[in-house]
């Protein structure tokens, strides 16, 4: 197996974004296309990586804006670099570029995008604008009626900032209305205990220095507006109907409304005649695919239904 170090030039028009190509022993079946969360980056995934690279996906994946090495590096970390109430565009024309690289890399390899968490929401908002080629679609830690996104999304005061040119500054008090109500079901709870059931892998999270905990009011907006993008009709409708999807996520999964959120975009989805498959983990939280005791399940599962749908 190999690793190639990949840069390419931002669609904000300031930054570089950090990528890597994990490519695997025997020649590759298809390209996975890694589509990282909110405030944390792709080597995250590095124990996913090693599994789809085991069955023959060659995967591809970044830092975005403001994350990993992509901000540490440029002294951006939480800081985006986008502008404007539609700057989560900036965030799929980077897939893109990277999707773009991939392609050239593999030509007539079959296509595959997984997103989790935040790039769950982004590969939404790709499959709608560039979902051509894909011939599936995973989408882990689903964000879907999180109750802090369905709140801001229509607060005036914080889209105000943005349309006022404020979106530079630190986000401050946003955050938390943004995150609201994340630990509310969990008794004595840290801030960020929602992320996993496992208090090492939330130690291991905090302590990550290519994490962003920090982040910008534009980067929270990015991230609510986004959430209202594709929780419409219209945004399933533009979804190719040839793609299959795999929906998964804790049930206690607060990003996911406690698995609720789930067979929401199941329903979005299925209206237009798509295959859509749902696996709600009972009793786990956000991150289901660190969960050191399900994890192979996990995976299992998704390298078990992108081998189904390439088939």
């Amino acid at each position: 197996m190999s690793i190639k170090e990949i840069t390419f030039p931002s669609e904000n028009g300031r930054d570089t974004v950090k990528a890597w190509a994990y490519t695997p022993i025997q020649k590759p079946r298809a390209v996975v296309q890694l589509v990282h969360g909110f405030g944390e980056h792709s080597r995250r995934y590095l124990h996913l990586i090693d599994r789809l690279q085991e069955a023959g996906f060659a995967v591809y994946a970044d830092d975005h804006i403001g994350h990993g090495k992509t901000g540490f590096d440029s002294n951006t970390l939480g800081d985006p670099g986008t502008r404007g109430v539609d700057g989560f565009m900036v965030y799929l024309k980077d897939e893109h570029r990277l999707h773009t690289i991939a392609v050239k890399d593999h030509p007539g390899l079959p296509y595959v995008m997984f997103g989790h968490s935040w790039g769950s929401m982004l590969a939404r908002g790709y499959a709608a604008n560039y979902g051509d080629d894909i011939k599936a679609l995973v989408l882990c830690g689903l964000v879907a009626q999180m109750k802090g996104c369905e709140v801001m999304l229509h607060d005036k005061a914080f889209e105000a900032e943005i349309v006022n040119g404020r979106g530079a500054k630190k986000g401050g008090d946003w955050m938390a209305k943004v995150f609201l109500g994340m630990t509310e079901r969990f008794p004595n709870a840290g801030p960020t205990d929602w992320i996993a059931s496992d208090p090492n892998i939330v130690a291991d999270h905090a302590a990550d220095p290519f994490n962003c905990f920090d982040p910008t009011v534009q980067l929270l907006y990015d991230f609510v507006k986004i959430s209202g993008y594709i929780d419409t009709e219209d945004w399933a409708a533009k979804v190719p109907s040839s793609i299959p999807v795999y929906l998964i996520a804790g049930d206690q999964d607060p990003c996911g409304n406690y698995g609720e959120g789930l067979y929401h975009v199941a329903n979005l989805l299925a209206g237009g005649g798509r295959a859509v498959t749902v696996k709600a983990y009972s009793g786990w939280r956000h991150e289901i695919h660190n969960e050191r005791a399900i994890r192979d399940e996990v995976e299992r599962g998704i390298v078990d239904f992108i081998n189904k749908s390439l088939s």
